[in-house]
């Protein structure tokens, strides 16, 4: 069952997300309505700044662990 499951890990995974979109289809609306107010727009731009900083943290992350390999590897 578990190479099954790591066999079609993508595909399970596009299912997954293709039936949360689904579910959250109809707030879509009240969503964008709430987007266009002064603070839906101050929390889109907090969460667009909470993004980039966690994946610039991952990325420094990532090569420090590379760093530690190759100096191990000498």
């Amino acid at each position: 069952m578990t190479a099954l499951l790591k066999q079609y890990r993508k595909e399970i995974r596009n299912i997954l997300l293709l039936a949360l979109l689904v579910a959250l289809l109809p707030y879509l609306p009240q969503a964008f309505r709430f987007a266009q107010s002064f603070t839906g727009l101050v929390l889109m731009i907090g969460l667009l700044c909470a993004c980039v900083l966690g994946l610039s943290l991952k990325l420094h992350y990532r090569i420090v662990v590379m760093r530690i390999n190759q100096e191990n590897q000498l």
